[in-house]
């Protein structure tokens, strides 16, 4: 019995020794830091500006009623075609017409007076002109010239008022007359009925200046569609007339339309102010290159507008760009230990970042952009200036040759590698896995 536990107890000794053994020859002792890295590459790269939005008509009409009135006849309905100068509505025009012979007979009533008042200033004007030449001859006395004066100035005064009263009555009826012809609603221009909300015997609400009128409908082009979409405000300066977009419309999946930039606003729109959401962006219209039948004002679209294009440029991965903060004078030295001896920047320590010696000040710290380049095993910090970039690759005008490795991840080795540091490149299967 003692001699079958003792066999037990050496078994598992053997086992855990080969355990150990196995473990201590599979375990990476090495201190490299694994990376994942790219090659600089020259490849065309396109930059886009990408928003969303609504397609709408580029020409539309809201057709509103300037009086009040009740909707006695509809001539059109939603999805019509119309022409310009086409009957599409007919207000109720009994008070209209009341109105409008109201002011025609006031008119009538005035030029009467007018022509009485005319007669009146005439007599006056006779006499005052025969008392004026007997005056002269002093063959009448100063009292009935005085008279026959102050006689001819008052109907002249009262003619005056008759004529001034008669263009108010005329103005007055004119106005009636246009009212009345507003109770016929015609089509502003050619096009289709694209929206409508009246009915007969309904009552079409004027706009005024203190209220706002009631679209009865709207006429719209169908042969020229564009999307209103918002840009925002770090993005609009990229923005020119006439650059290249491709349109994706939600209806018509995996399918791209050609367009143009048409419009670029120039007052910003302000959403969720206030808040933490706040945006500022700028309305920019984009007209469709060819019609298509069968897209609908209001559907949805998204905007790819291109901005620019590089051929050939070198490029690497956006996320392998890094910003690092020096120490000038600790930069200084490093660059011409570099210029002497060929090698990497020195980049500041990670903790360096947030933190300054005593004898630091802002002036003395410079903010770097830049990627790690993999060298022999060593990532290098190497400061580099960029240009355009898509969604995937930034392009690198300086500071990097093509076939340079540079270190694109993973994120949180990016944001604590060190200059100097040794880096062990990971194959790209073990990037899947990961």
């Amino acid at each position: 019995m003692k001699s079958k536990k003792k066999l037990i107890l050496i078994i598992v000794g053997v086992v855990v020794v080969v355990a150990i053994v196995i473990a201590n020859l599979t375990m990476d002792t090495s201190n490299e830091t694994k990376v994942q890295a790219e090659e600089t590459k020259l490849k065309d790269i396109t930059e886009l500006v990408s928003a969303s939005g609504r397609i709408q008509p580029r020409t539309k009409v809201d057709i509103t009623s300037e009086i009040n009135g009740e909707i006695i006849f509809l001539y059109a309905k939603e999805g019509d075609r119309v022409d310009d100068g086409q009957l599409l509505i007919v207000l109720d025009t009994v008070q209209l017409r009341s109105d409008v012979d109201q002011a025609r007979y006031a008119v009538s009533e005035v030029k009467a007076r007018l022509a009485g008042s005319k007669a009146s200033l005439d007599k006056a004007q006779e006499d005052y002109d025969r008392l004026k030449r007997l005056h002269e001859t002093n063959l009448t006395s100063e009292t009935e010239f005085d008279n026959s004066h102050y006689a001819y100035l008052n109907a002249k005064a009262s003619y005056e008022a008759f004529q001034a009263q008669a263009e108010q009555f005329r103005s007055r009826y004119e106005k009636q007359l246009d009212y009345l012809s507003k109770a016929k609603i015609v089509a502003p221009m050619s096009g289709i009925i694209t929206y409508l909300d009246a009915e007969v015997g309904e009552i079409a609400a004027a706009q005024t200046a203190f209220t706002q009128g009631r679209t009865l409908m709207t006429i719209s082009d169908l042969n020229i569609f564009e999307v209103e979409v918002e840009v925002d405000e770090t993005e609009i300066n990229k923005i020119e007339l006439a650059q290249e977009c491709s349109i994706e419309v939600d209806a018509f999946p995996d399918t791209a339309f050609a367009g143009e930039v048409t419009e670029i606003g120039n007052t910003a729109v302000l959403t969720a102010m206030g808040t933490e959401n706040q945006s500022t962006n700028f309305n920019v219209k984009v007209i469709f290159a060819d019609p298509n039948v069968k897209i609908r004002p209001g559907m949805s679209a998204t905007v790819d507008i291109t901005t620019s294009r590089r051929d050939e440029a070198l490029t690497i991965p956006y996320s392998a760009v890094v910003m690092r903060t020096y120490d000038m004078d600790s930069l200084l030295a490093a660059r011409e230990e570099v210029s002497d001896s060929g090698g990497g920047v020195q980049a500041a320590e990670a903790d360096s970042l947030d933190q300054k010696s005593d004898h630091d000040d802002d002036e003395e710290r410079e903010e770097l952009k830049g990627v790690f380049v993999v060298r022999e095993g060593i990532a290098q910090f190497i400061s580099i200036e960029t240009g355009i970039a898509d969604k995937k690759s930034i392009e690198v005008t300086s500071g990097l040759s093509e076939g340079d490795s540079v270190i694109a991840g993973p994120y949180r080795v990016l944001r604590s590698i060190k200059d100097g540091e040794p880096v062990a490149i990971e194959e790209k299967s073990s990037k899947k896995e990961n």
